[in-house]
């Protein structure tokens, strides 16, 4: 999926996506003027053409939703709508279960010859199929107006574009939402909107597959670390929290480190015998009392701040065994 979203196909996606909007947007013409002036109510032909477009057009619906999201996050670098069309598809995904659900329901009675068996199966899906897609419908209709209030805040590029995007979202989840209420009962007012939204993001990605990239935004900077050392070109407030972050931090590994103890082996009677057995230690022994005194003091040592803790370690804990490391 990475690949076929790669910044190479990019170009060719929003072509491709705006050609297949114009001519969705073409059939939704047709399907309203249809639904409006030739839909017969209650009868299998027309139920089942009305379902299987509904199918249909919920598919090219979530796929331009896609492209929508790739151009946002990818593109623009802008993840303000992100949330919203995710679940869009979900619920766009549960329309198109129960709708489908329906329609093959619908095939099967038609095929059955008046099977009681097929027909009972017909109606209890049919009400279980319209009681999810009511529920789906409700929640589109809230995600479609808060989404158009999104976009329409978009400046990053083609602003106007956007701004009438919004709107149209907007006004299609307000229409829908009188349509159910049927205060609205005409198909054509209906779809309207939407047709408007489904040209106008058509031409949104016919206009950003045409855009020079140095035309749109940048990759977004990587977030600094908290033990990165902010460059002096980040704003003096972003500099100001990462400092803040460091010392916090640090604090805290100042509390957790052991205090390095005041040890002076000239000042010991048995300084000859501990200076032997350090001498006469494997470079590999070395190095793993070096690593063991560095988790005791938790902190980075100089090389003379280790080699002078573990004299301190033999002499605390080592020295019982010092003939194992006496020269042979």
């Amino acid at each position: 999926m990475n690949n076929f979203f790669s910044k190479a196909n990019l170009p060719k996606i929003y072509n491709t996506a705006a050609i297949l909007a114009f001519v969705y947007a073409g059939l939704m013409i047709v399907f309203s003027i249809y639904k409006d002036f030739i839909y017969v109510d209650q009868t299998w032909l027309h139920g089942l053409t009305v379902n299987g477009f509904s199918v249909f057009s919920n598919l090219i619906w979530i796929g331009l939703l896609l492209v929508l999201k790739v151009l946002l996050n990818k593109t623009l670098q802008c993840n303000k709508a992100n949330s919203l069309i995710n679940a869009s598809f979900i619920f766009l995904g549960i329309g198109v279960y129960s709708v489908g659900v329906i329609f093959f329901k619908a095939l099967k009675v038609y095929f059955s010859s008046d099977d009681a068996n097929a027909l009972l199966s017909f109606g209890a899906s049919s009400i279980s199929s319209a009681i999810f897609l009511l529920l789906s419908s409700v929640v589109l209709i809230l995600i479609d107006i808060i989404l158009g209030n999104r976009l329409r805040q978009i400046d990053i590029v083609l602003k106007d574009y956007f701004k009438i995007l919004g709107f149209s979202f907007m006004v299609y989840g307000i229409i829908s939402a009188l349509q159910m209420v049927k205060v609205i009962n005409s198909d054509i007012i209906v779809f309207l909107p939407k047709i408007v939204l489904i040209v106008v993001l058509g031409n949104i990605f016919k206009e950003v597959s045409k855009m020079n990239p140095a035309d749109l935004p940048s990759e977004p900077e990587p977030k600094v670390a908290v033990n990165y050392t902010p460059a002096k070109t980040f704003s003096e407030n972003k500099t100001e929290k990462v400092e803040k972050i460091n010392v916090s931090n640090r604090k805290k590994e100042i509390a957790e480190q052991e205090v390095i103890p005041s040890f002076d082996i000239n000042e010991l009677e048995n300084k000859e015998e501990i200076l032997s057995y350090f001498e006469n230690l494997s470079s590999d022994e070395k190095n793993r009392l070096g690593v063991v005194v560095a988790k005791i003091y938790n902190q980075d040592l100089t090389a003379e701040q280790t080699k002078n803790l573990i004299l301190h370690y033999i002499t605390e804990k080592k020295l019982y065994d010092h003939n194992r490391f006496a020269p042979k």
